[in-house]
């Protein structure tokens, strides 16, 4: 499961927000298309630096038209990502991030879609940028988050959202790992990057 899940969501809500007015998008359902997207998070400890990226992630997002101009579009997302996804490069550090996101007992991250606004525009009709709110659930604990993200549309109907978000292992109950007896320590901060393409399935 992947935080590329946030990006589809990204995508889906500029796609509502640039649609040409009149245009039917009732029930249209997207989905990350893997070939093109990533998702990775950056951290550090007291010896060196890391990314984590991951491999398994998915979720659906559905745009719904209700009438016939965009005030009546509305978008549901649910995204996930696999833990035991997570390739940090070495086997050790691998094992070490999986025990400290207790997949044994929280296989999945996820996020849910709430809402999203626009924040500015870069002159161009398909490429925006937003502020995106939704629920975090990590190791079993959930917090709202907001962060921000720049959606465009692309050819044949496909959507790019990519950002990133800090957030610190703690404010989820997730004890920062430890190697070597304790010492090398993971710092308390993660950054999330995505950078998200999503299709119409």
């Amino acid at each position: 499961m992947k935080l590329l899940q946030i990006l589809i969501l990204t995508i889906l809500w500029a796609f509502s927000l640039t649609a040409s007015e009149g245009e039917v998008l009732s029930q249209d359902r997207f989905t990350a298309d893997e070939e093109v997207s990533r998702l990775w998070i950056e951290g550090s400890s007291n010896v060196n630096t890391f990314d984590c990226i991951a491999h398994e992630y998915g979720g659906e997002a559905v745009v719904y038209q209700n009438d016939g101009d965009n005030s009546g579009q509305q978008v549901t997302m649910e995204l996930e990502i696999i833990v035991d996804g997570f390739d940090c490069g070495k086997r050790r550090m691998n094992s070490d991030m999986k025990k400290a996101l207790k997949a044994d007992s929280y296989p999945k991250i996820t996020f849910s879609y709430k809402n999203a606004e626009s924040v500015s525009s870069s002159g161009s009709d398909d490429l925006n940028q937003f502020i995106v709110k939704g629920e975090l659930t990590v190791a079993g604990v959930t917090r709202e988050i907001s962060f921000l993200s720049e959606g465009e549309l692309l050819e044949s109907g496909r959507m790019r959202a990519s950002g990133s978000k800090k957030i610190f292992m703690t404010d989820y109950g997730i004890e920062p790992p430890t190697g070597l007896l304790g010492l090398i320590k993971a710092d308390d901060e993660l950054i999330v990057h995505f950078d998200l393409t999503a299709k119409r399935i």
